[in-house]
C-alpha cells in the first residue's frame, strides 16, 4: 500500500508519520510504502512521472499549491486514491468532500480519529472491481474506476485510462457496456462510446467534455436523456 504524506510544517508532518506508523504496526497484513513531502507541486510532479498513490494524506493550507487544488488534480488522474486532508479549520469541508475526499480530519487528532480514516480509505482501496482485458498486445489487469471513456472504432474498442495510457481490444462495445452497466458511473453514448461520468467536466450543448479535455459527441435525440442521467447520478453520489 503506497501512502504519501504532505505538510509544510515539520512539526505536524512528524505527528503524521507517528500515526501512520501506529496504525501499520497494528495492522500487519498491510505492508505501507511512504513518502514524505514538504510541498503539493513535488507529489504533482511525481505522479506526472508515472508514480501513483492509494493513500494521500494532505494538509490543506501550504505555500505555493493548496492541498485542495493539488488533491483535485491526483484525483483527476486517479480517482480510486483516498485523499485524507488533515487541516486546523474545518471551512474547507465542504469543498473537500465536492471532490470526494475520503475523509477531512482536524488537528490535532486522536489515534482513535486517525484509525478510522484509516480504515475507510483502505475499504475504499479494497472495494476496487477489476477487469481483466485481452488486449492487442496482452493482457491488463484494469481497474473500472481507471476507464475514463470507451469508444467503438473499426472492430476494436479504444478504452481511455486515468493514466492517459490507451487500450486497444477485439470486442463490440455492446459486448463491454453489457459487462460494466451494473456500475452507476458508466452510461453508453450513442453507437460509439461509453463514458465514466466521474470525468465529466461538463455536459453543453451535444457535447461531453471529459477532464483532460477531451469531447464526446452526443447525438441530437440523445442530449436530454445523458444530461439528466448526470444529473440523477451527480445528485445520488451527493447523498453518499
Amino acid at each position: 500500500m503506497r501512502v504519501v504524506i504532505c505538510d509544510d510544517i515539520q512539526k505536524d508532518m512528524e505527528t503524521i508519520r507517528t500515526a501512520l506508523d501506529t496504525y501499520a504496526a497494528a495492522h500487519s497484513e498491510y505492508h505501507v510504502e511512504i513518502d514524505e513531502y514538504n510541498a503539493a507541486e513535488d507529489i504533482l510532479h511525481r505522479m506526472e512521472k508515472g508514480e501513483s498513490y492509494d493513500i494521500a494524506l494532505m494538509d490543506i493550507c501550504m505555500p505555493g499549491v493548496p492541498g485542495t487544488d493539488a488533491a483535485e488534480k491526483m484525483l483527476a488522474k486517479n480517482p480510486e486514491m483516498s485523499v485524507i486532508f488533515l487541516t486546523t479549520s474545518d471551512e474547507y469541508a465542504i469543498e473537500a468532500f465536492a471532490m470526494n475526499a475520503t475523509h477531512y480530519l482536524l488537528k490535532p487528532f486522536t489515534q482513535k480519529q486517525f484509525d478510522a480514516a484509516l480504515d475507510r480509505a483502505i475499504k475504499k482501496t479494497e472495494d476496487q472491481v477489476q477487469l481483466s482485458l485481452d488486449c492487442v498486445d496482452g493482457v491488463y489487469r484494469v481497474r473500472i474506476s481507471e476507464i475514463v471513456s470507451i469508444e467503438s472504432q473499426n472492430h476494436y474498442l479504444l478504452l481511455e485510462l486515468s493514466s492517459g495510457e490507451t487500450l486497444k481490444l477485439r470486442m463490440k462495445l455492446s459486448q463491454m457496456f453489457e459487462e460494466i452497466q451494473k456500475y452507476p458511473e458508466f452510461i453508453k453514448v450513442g453507437a460509439s462510446y461509453v463514458i465514466n461520468f466521474d470525468y465529466v467536466r461538463s455536459i453543453s450543448g451535444n457535447n461531453i467534455e471529459m477532464q483532460g479535455g477531451a469531447k464526446i459527441p452526443v447525438p441530437r435525440r440523445s442530449v436530454e436523456e445523458v444530461q439528466r442521467a448526470y444529473m440523477e447520478y451527480c445528485r445520488k453520489e451527493a447523498k453518499k
